[in-house]
């Protein structure tokens, strides 16, 4: 369940855009909303810094340049809490239980440090959409905490627009800003199972419709071996069997795929929710892709197998490919570890990473 959750600000329109998600999933699960501004040198109003050859030669102008810097940079932080005090202020009217925090440092860093030391569940930070290589080596704060939070990570990208976009919301007469529609892309794994259930739960809250996907992608454990067939003209009615005898398993496969679903769809349905199915055979990333723009998403569930990384990139993560080419918000669900202080030892917890263009 989401508690607590934390956003990620600076002075950007797109900062702005991700606290007014964080105030309506904040509304959505009843949670604490902390509001975190880091202090960072790359905005129009910070400071520039200062080195050695800044200075003339004389060791005097050193210090006399680092007192006004120093001067300048106590003026920085007033003004950096003054606005960060009125975006709490702002935000405490549309959403009461709101406070905030300055942090000093690393944007990407201080953000997973503060969540997790105030136990955040959930991270919404903005997104400058770099994706692949070109994101990995850029470092944006994003891409930093996406693989690092030890929380929920809701990204959220300034190039696409989201329905979720008001920060005065009323969940009573506004239902429309809350996803109506919620694709989970599932096989027979255990953290599809995750996604599966907690896509219900989500469910349940805005009262959306589930539709559960399940791609055919390569060799799965049971699919059908492919057939080898014959040049020889002497084997050609062994061929004809071989083809008969292929297509004969291959139905019973995919029919045995549509049943598993279709029993997935009735445990969606029995606990009050909307649900359909589909199955579908191509490439499991662009596929889903392709499936939330069709049938006009608004989340993407999907489970993920925990890379992180460059290792995540390079082995080709689904959830890293639909969290960055998805036409709308993907939630992506994973296993975390955790220090538990009644037992003073690590257990497993769940971890949602949401990304929200």
């Amino acid at each position: 369940m989401i508690r607590k959750i934390l956003v990620g600000l600076d002075k950007s329109d797109l900062s702005l855009k991700a606290l007014q998600q964080a105030i309506l999933f904040a509304k959505v699960y009843g949670a604490q909303l902390k509001l975190a501004y880091a202090l960072v040198g790359n905005e129009l109003d910070a400071l520039r810094g200062i080195s050695y050859f800044d200075s003339y030669s004389y060791p005097g102008m050193n210090i006399t340049m680092l007192e006004s810097y120093e001067i300048a940079w106590d003026q920085f932080v007033v003004n950096s809490n003054a606005w960060l005090g009125q975006k709490i202020s702002e935000t405490q009217k549309a959403y009461a239980n709101t406070s905030g925090t300055l942090l000093h440092g690393n944007p990407g860093a201080k953000l997973c440090e503060l969540a997790e030391t105030w136990n955040a569940d959930f991270i919404i930070v903005g997104s400058r959409s770099f994706s692949g290589i070109g994101e990995l080596l850029m470092g944006s704060v994003s891409n930093h905490v996406m693989h690092h939070a030890p929380c929920s990570v809701l990204l959220v990208h300034s190039d696409k627009q989201s329905k979720m976009s008001t920060p005065t919301i009323d969940l009573d007469t506004d239902v429309q800003q809350l996803p109506q529609r919620i694709l989970v892309p599932v096989d027979k794994s255990s953290m599809a199972e995750r996604a599966m259930l907690a896509a219900v739960d989500l469910a349940k809250l805005c009262k959306a419709e589930v539709k559960l996907l399940h791609v055919i992608d390569g060799d799965e454990h049971d699919m059908p071996q492919k057939v080898i067939l014959s040049d020889s003209r002497y084997m050609l009615q062994h061929n004809r069997f071989l083809l008969e005898k292929y297509q004969h398993d291959w139905n019973k496969f995919i029919d045995g795929r549509w049943r598993w679903l279709q029993t997935q769809v009735q445990r969606i349905e029995d606990e009050g929710v909307d649900a359909i199915c589909d199955v579908m055979q191509g490439r499991t990333g662009p596929c889903i892709c392709g499936v939330a723009e069709d049938w006009g998403a608004d989340l993407i569930m999907i489970g993920s197998r925990g890379l992180t990384g460059l290792k995540e990139l390079l082995v080709g993560s689904v959830s890293y490919y639909v969290s960055h080419r998805a036409s709308c918000s993907v939630l992506i669900k994973r296993l975390k570890h955790s220090k538990q202080e009644t037992s003073g030892v690590m257990h497993k917890s769940q971890e949602v990473t949401l990304v929200n263009p």
